[in-house]
């Protein structure tokens, strides 16, 4: 809601400011209505989208948004704070749910009860300096939790590189890569200066897809990427499927990529390379 007003309310802003600040004059009675109606259409343009973005399929939604905004005009100065309140409650609550979904335990009966102690200048058992760094360091915890328990035992991964290079037709290169060939393709494969245009799938030991490019093509530059996912492209050719296994310490070793892959995790890869961009 208090998006809603700001940014409406910029954008009249916008056009007095294109206007300038003009000179007060009398205003016909018929000019009243039409200004009013001007200004309307401009503030209904911006809260239109809004709201059936907000509330989609509720046609009661500008019903009710009218009926509050015609309360707020009518708001006496003393029922100002609690209207203020109501304003200041939607932001907070929206932000309390997000420290929610990160892992903070919150109690909005709690919240409130601490709230009002602390507008009241009641002691919380904090100053504002020590609540931030309070907060800071159970957000660290949590998030070292949170890696610890997303960690894959290096035994578990060592076991299914293991089995995947017993496997016919799989190479295993130098450097630890295992490779193998799905379909061959023809001409000269990519070198590092080059770019591919490439569709591929990969998964985790488990099976399950954290990455997949859906048949779309991606181009991707040789460099840049995880070792283990350039050299594999460097042994592929133009029109062939191959698929890579790439083992934690050529991909993203032990911390992984935080929510999407696990800390020492090895990497599954299927990749039909299209065409090799020379640059």
């Amino acid at each position: 809601m208090k998006r809603i007003l700001y940014t409406t309310l910029a954008a009249v802003a916008g056009i007095f400011t294109a206007w300038g600040s003009p000179a007060p004059s009398a205003v016909e009675p018929s000019a009243t209505d039409t200004v009013s109606a001007a200004l309307a259409t401009v503030w209904g343009s911006h809260i239109t989208p809004v709201l059936d973005a907000k509330y989609p399929d509720n046609r009661q939604a500008a019903d009710e948004f009218i009926r509050g905004i015609s309360d707020a005009f009518n708001v006496s100065a003393e029922q100002e704070p609690y209207y203020q309140g109501i304003l200041q409650g939607f932001t907070v609550a929206e932000r309390l749910e997000q420290m929610k979904q990160l892992g903070f335990p919150i109690d909005r009966e709690s919240f409130i009860k601490a709230l009002a102690n602390a507008l009241q200048g009641g002691a919380t058992g904090f100053t504002p300096a020590t609540a931030d760094r309070y907060l800071s360091d159970y957000m660290s915890r949590q998030y070292e939790a949170k890696l610890a328990a997303d960690t894959l035992s290096v035994e578990s991964q060592r076991r299914f590189i293991e089995q995947n290079a017993a496997r016919e037709g799989v190479i295993t290169t130098p450097s630890g890569l295992l490779f193998e060939v799905i379909t061959e393709g023809e001409g000269d494969c990519p070198t590092l200066d080059d770019a591919v245009s490439v569709t591929y799938t990969g998964k985790l030991y488990n099976g399950e897809i954290f990455d997949d490019s859906e048949g779309n093509d991606v181009t991707l530059p040789i460099k840049g990427l995880v070792p283990g996912f350039t050299q594999g492209l460097l042994m592929m050719k133009p029109g062939g499927t191959y698929r890579i296994i790439i083992p934690s310490d050529l991909g993203y070793g032990p911390k992984g990529t935080a929510g999407v892959i696990p800390g020492n995790a090895a990497l599954d890869f299927t990749i039909t390379l299209h065409r090799v961009i020379k640059r």
